[in-house]
C-alpha cells in the first residue's frame, strides 16, 4: 500500500498559501518526529535551504555595511584631497574604489544565489508536503483501525462494567434484606450469637 508515487498539484503551496512547514506548529506536532526516512530526509534538505538563505542575508547585509564603510572612507580622503591639498591620499581612492567593485561583485553573486533560493525552497517543502500526506494517509487507516478496535474494547468493558455493576447491586440488596429478615425474625440478641457462632 502506498508504494507509488502520489499526484499531487505542484501549484498547491501557492494556491493553498501552504506555509514552510518545518514552521508550522501543526506539522511539528504531528510530524516532525516521526520514523519516515522521506520526510526526514525532505525536512533535512528543507532546514539546511533555509539556513543557506539566512547566511546569504547576513552576508549581504556584513557586505553593504562594509560597502558603506568604504564610501565614507571615499568621501573623507576626497575631502582631504580637495580641501587639505593631500596629493598622496590619491592612492587609497583607488584602492577604496576598487575595494567597492569587489564588493558590488560579491553582492550581485549573493544576489542572485538569494534569488534561486526561494523557488528551491518551495520545491523541498513541496516534497515534503508530498511526503507528509504519503505517510499520514499510510497512518491514517492503521490509527482508524486502532481507533476503531479501541472503541469495540471499550464497549465491552462498558458493558461487562454495567454488568457488575447490576451483580453488585444484587448482592448488596440480598445481603441487606437477608440481615433485614434475619433481624426481625431472631432479634438482636440472638443475631449476635448466631453471627459468633457461624461467622468466626
Amino acid at each position: 500500500m502506498f508504494s507509488k508515487d502520489i499526484d499531487l498539484d505542484e501549484n498547491i503551496i501557492l494556491k493553498n498559501k501552504i506555509p514552510i512547514l518545518i514552521n508550522d506548529e501543526n506539522w511539528i506536532k504531528l510530524f516532525s518526529d516521526v520514523d519516515d526516512k522521506y520526510i526526514k530526509s525532505h525536512k533535512e534538505e528543507l532546514e539546511e535551504l533555509l539556513k543557506e538563505q539566512k547566511k546569504i542575508e547576513n552576508e549581504i547585509s556584513s557586505l553593504q555595511r562594509e560597502k558603506l564603510k568604504c564610501m565614507k572612507m571615499i568621501l573623507g580622503i576626497s575631502d582631504a584631497v580637495n580641501n587639505e591639498e593631500k596629493v598622496e591620499s590619491v592612492s587609497l581612492l583607488d584602492e577604496y574604489s576598487e575595494k567597492i567593485y569587489g564588493i558590488n561583485d560579491k553582492i550581485d553573486d549573493l544576489t542572485f544565489q538569494l534569488e534561486t533560493i526561494p523557488k528551491e525552497i518551495r520545491e523541498a517543502n513541496y516534497e515534503l508536503l508530498k511526503a507528509t500526506v504519503k505517510y499520514g494517509y499510510r497512518e491514517l487507516k492503521t490509527k482508524e483501525k486502532k481507533l476503531e478496535e479501541t472503541t469495540e474494547e471499550l464497549e465491552e468493558l462498558k458493558e461487562r462494567l454495567k454488568e457488575l455493576i447490576n451483580e453488585k447491586h444484587d448482592y448488596e440488596e440480598w445481603v441487606s434484606g437477608t440481615y433485614t429478615f434475619l433481624h426481625g425474625m431472631l432479634g438482636n440478641k440472638e443475631m449476635e450469637k448466631l453471627d459468633e457462632q457461624i461467622l468466626d
